[in-house]
């Protein structure tokens, strides 16, 4: 049996279709959309796949979010604005299924978040400013040291040749090891 998109009729503009009519979408496997549909990543709608929302998500575009109204200056501003619970149609305030697909989006992306995160894709941000500040720091520390490692062979060797020699691999050695901790990060 092939399926067909259809129109959601909640809010009329909004395509949804099966998963694997989502894959051939998307130009992606039926297996990965199927993962990412397990994992809460795609916006589903009654079982199907909510193509707009889904593209959204993975696109990671931003929601068409209804524009507030421009703020108006003065001591008594508040006084001159409504609440988008106020609004009247077409005055900037979203309509339920506007509503429901922002939401719906916003938590999709959170799952996709989340999914990433466990895949190891994404990192803490402060743990990783913490561990290259942490390496930057050894490597300035190390590189301070070498004066101190290599004044009492250097003051004693009179051939420029074994001087420089010496410098290049003490300095080599100090960059492979901020290389390797970098890698490591």
């Amino acid at each position: 049996m092939a399926y067909v998109r259809q129109q959601v009729p909640s809010d009329g503009k909004h395509t949804v279709g099966s998963q694997a009519e989502y894959a051939r979408h998307r130009g992606k496997s039926r297996q990965y959309i199927g993962q990412l549909a397990k994992a809460g990543v795609l916006v589903m709608r009654g079982g199907q796949v909510d193509f707009e929302a889904s593209d959204m998500v993975l696109d990671d575009r931003p929601v068409d979010e209804p524009e507030s109204p421009p703020a108006v200056p003065g001591p008594n501003a508040a006084a001159f604005q409504r609440p988008i619970a106020d609004a009247g149609p077409g005055q900037g305030g979203a309509n339920f299924g506007q509503a429901r697909t922002i939401e719906m989006v916003f938590r999709a992306k959170l799952r996709r978040l989340e999914y990433e995160t466990k895949q190891g894709k994404l990192i803490d941000a402060e743990t990783y400013r913490n561990a290259a500040a942490s390496a930057f720091r050894m490597f300035r520390d190390n590189l301070l040291g070498i004066p101190d490692r290599l004044a009492t062979t250097l003051a004693a060797e009179s051939d420029p040749k074994k001087v420089h020699l010496a410098l290049k691999n003490e300095l080599s050695r100090e960059l492979e090891a901020a290389a390797d901790a970098v890698r490591a990060l």
